[in-house]
């Protein structure tokens, strides 16, 4: 994916560095040839995404699927600290932070259409703030690296079916799900990809008490981006996810911990995030407080989240806050 061989030739990442730009920014720094054409950085350095409909976690969805004319719509505000960040290999000095804390909010809602078999979504990520330095500490002499960091953008815009190939009467299931994104404008600021991506994912699913889990496996299909002497293109993708209700009674409420990683195809890359929080049961919404923390050289250094979900139907479900937890 990024040239393996390019990687091992130049300065390594740093612990703190979050996505798949180093090699490029890292040639830069220490001296290599710099480009003669415009740079567009075509990286999201945060990909967190947020689920609309039920048994969703957070970026881990589980195998229920939206009842037909069901509505569902979800509002996740979420601060990242140091998502990208860039050191030098062996003095470990900080080189650039390209991106160093934003503050992001991601809209989007789901509805549907079959026998709680299919149902079709759409979600807008938006940096509402960000800071860092973007390209301008790593040297050059065009426009596009000397323009400093937009502190607002729209991200990847994201279209979506899904559709559940077991009965919906079993209390576990396979889903599966593919996600269509077009850049919202944000490519040349680390907040959207340079061009559109199609992601097939694979979703097993099981509810059983007050217990829910989910494993998510899936495959982005990314252009072919260049960045001076480094290609980016496809990635691999995995999540688990449990939840478990809380014995309350006047109010629900549930523990849900989800881990992620990603790939790099041709690179070792690998990234994983720990996130977890507490769920909060509203008869038809759920509102949901959350951190996190990455482990690896494509995580950020901490998060923290808040978001609402609820489901507008023409026939609303007859259960108890207690135990909209896990249905929501």
């Amino acid at each position: 994916m990024y040239g393996f061989d390019v990687l091992r030739s130049l300065p390594s990442l740093s612990r703190g560095f979050r996505a798949f730009l180093p090699a490029a920014l890292l040639a830069l720094a220490s001296g290599a040839p710099t480009a003669a054409h415009a740079q567009s950085t075509g990286i999201a350095a945060d990909r967190m995404t947020f689920h609309s409909g039920p048994s969703a976690f957070y970026s881990v969805e589980g195998g229920q699927v939206a009842a037909p004319s069901e509505l569902w719509l979800h509002s996740a505000a979420s601060f990242v600290a140091n998502p990208l960040r860039l050191r030098q290999r062996y003095s470990d000095d900080l080189l650039a932070t390209p991106v160093a804390y934003r503050v992001s909010l991601d809209l989007g809602g789901e509805l549907g259409l079959w026998k709680q078999r299919l149902a079709l979504g759409v979600a807008v990520p938006v940096a509402l703030w960000q800071i860092g330095d973007r390209l301008t500490a790593t040297g050059g002499s065009d426009l596009s690296v000397e323009r400093p960091l937009k502190r607002s953008a729209v991200g990847d815009i994201r279209l979506r079916a899904k559709v559940r190939l077991t009965p919906t009467d079993w209390f576990w299931a396979l889903a599966v799900a593919l996600d269509f994104t077009i850049p919202g404008g944000g490519q040349s600021d680390f907040v959207a990809t340079s061009g559109p991506t199609v992601a097939p994912r694979l979703i097993g699913w099981f509810l059983r008490g007050p217990v829910s889990a989910s494993v998510n496996l899936s495959a982005q299909i990314a252009p072919l981006r260049s960045l001076y002497d480094t290609t980016l293109q496809h990635s691999l993708w995995w999540g688990a996810a449990v939840s478990t209700a809380l014995p309350t009674r006047r109010v629900g409420l549930a523990i849900l911990i989800e881990t992620v990683g990603s790939y790099a195809i041709g690179t070792p890359v690998v990234s994983n995030e720990l996130r977890g929080g507490l769920r909060l049961g509203l008869r038809q919404a759920a509102l949901d407080f959350g951190g996190g923390a990455g482990f690896g050289p494509m995580s950020p250094d901490a998060r923290a989240f808040v978001s609402i979900r609820g489901v507008f139907a023409q026939r609303p479900a007859n259960v108890s806050c207690s135990e909209r937890p896990l249905a929501l």
